[in-house]
């Protein structure tokens, strides 16, 4: 069941023109109850097991993939959304409750409304800002590291997660995997609001926040790792509600700029799983460490870890759990190339082994460093916070 927190927020009320082509955004601070979405633990499994099926079906065993999860209309129905085609017709530039049978509720952060889409909706409940919609999981809000981003362009639906911030406060950019989305592609941030159910399950709520700046990723999709980034510019009305510091671990604190192998990897072996050598070199492990909507680990967002196995000037690579929508999440390391240095910046994770290890949900990743991206990295703190902004007092 979806947790639900009571906490006092910094809100944008939005205030949509009568030609409704352009929002205003004003502050107000309101009580209002808030809830993560999430799906049952059968549904993550089955997402999953789909996730590693369109994997294997597009991509030879002992190759480099792109983590990007292609969602079905099959999938889509597991997670509570309408078809693709009903999804792909609609933009969401304010936050939007999407119901599984194509009603679309526009909210406001000013007004109370009542549930509707299905005789088991919830009752009248406190409609939601930005701020709340854009909820990362375990009580982190924002447009920050490990938030949910869907790709709703062209004729597909992708699931990708958002990674580090860059810029500075007003004209901050966000980075995914260059994969994820082309340029001038919108993206899409997933929430839910408290109360808001159909069937007992929390009602997924979609807001476009930005485009898609720059993006870079190789032209065979997995021959080049290192060089699959992207930015995505943050509309104004949505600034405010960005913050660099990763949801649960913290961070970034700079960049992770160190270079070599922690271990020797074989990935040609005949049984068809990687080789590690045991001669490692300790003044390069890390502990990786990264936030992520990866389905089947748990409901909503989840943080995790893993351990580094090499670091060339463009890509790292570490051993650890995996699931769909880690694809474009952003990585740290859990200590620094530096005595006293914490949670730096390690990049964007992009890719994936394929191999059988990924039927067990663990597997050998790789992505972009963090100094590959062409912009300035906006530090994060080192203690982690729940809102995009500090929370004022009732």
């Amino acid at each position: 069941m979806a947790r639900r927190v009571t906490i006092v927020l910094l809100l944008l009320a939005l205030v949509v023109s009568a030609a409704g082509a352009t929002a205003q955004a004003r502050t107000r601070v309101k009580r209002i109850g808030i809830g993560e979405y999430s799906l049952p633990a059968a549904t993550l499994d089955r997402l999953r097991t789909d996730w590693v099926d369109q994997l294997l079906a597009r991509y030879p065993e002992h190759t480099w993939a792109p983590m990007r999860f292609d969602l079905s209309n099959a999938d889509l129905r597991l997670m509570g959304l309408p078809s693709k085609r009903v999804l792909l017709a609609h933009r969401y530039r304010v936050p939007t409750a999407v119901y599984p049978n194509g009603r679309m509720v526009p909210l406001a952060s000013s007004k109370t409304r009542r549930s509707g889409g299905s005789k088991s909706s919830g009752g009248s409940q406190s409609t939601a800002s930005p701020g709340v919609i854009t909820y990362a999981g375990l009580g982190a809000f924002g447009i920050r590291p490990g938030a949910w981003l869907l790709l709703l362009t062209g004729n597909s639906v992708g699931w990708c997660s958002l990674a580090h911030v860059y810029g500075a406060p007003g004209s901050y950019q966000i980075s995914t995997a260059g994969h994820c989305g082309k340029p001038g592609d919108t993206a899409t941030v997933i929430g839910a609001v408290g109360n808001h159910q159909v069937n007992g399950a929390t009602v997924p709520v979609l807001l476009d926040f930005g485009k898609f700046a720059v993006s870079h990723s190789s032209a065979n999709d997995n021959s080049d790792l290192g060089h699959d980034w992207a930015l995505i510019s943050i509309d104004a009305p949505y600034q405010s509600l960005v913050t660099p510091t990763m949801a649960f671990w913290g961070g970034p604190i700079g960049m992770y700029r160190s270079v070599g192998n922690l271990v020797s990897v074989d990935f040609h072996n005949l049984n068809g799983l990687p080789t590690v050598s045991t001669n490692p070199n300790p003044a390069l492990g890390q502990q990786i460490v990264h936030y992520g909507h990866g389905a089947g680990l748990g409901a909503g967002g989840t943080p995790r870890s893993g351990t580094a196995i090499t670091w060339t000037s463009t890509y790292y690579m570490f051993f650890g759990a995996i699931s769909p929508g880690d694809s474009g999440s952003g990585a740290n390391t859990l200590t620094g190339d530096s005595v006293g240095a914490n949670r730096q910046a390690a990049g964007i994770m992009t890719h994936l082994w394929i191999d059988p290890l990924m039927r067990q949900g663990l597997g050998i990743m790789a992505g972009t460093r963090a100094t590959q991206v062409a912009a300035a990295l906006a530090n994060g703190q080192i203690i982690p916070y729940p809102a995009p902004t500090p929370i004022p007092l009732p």
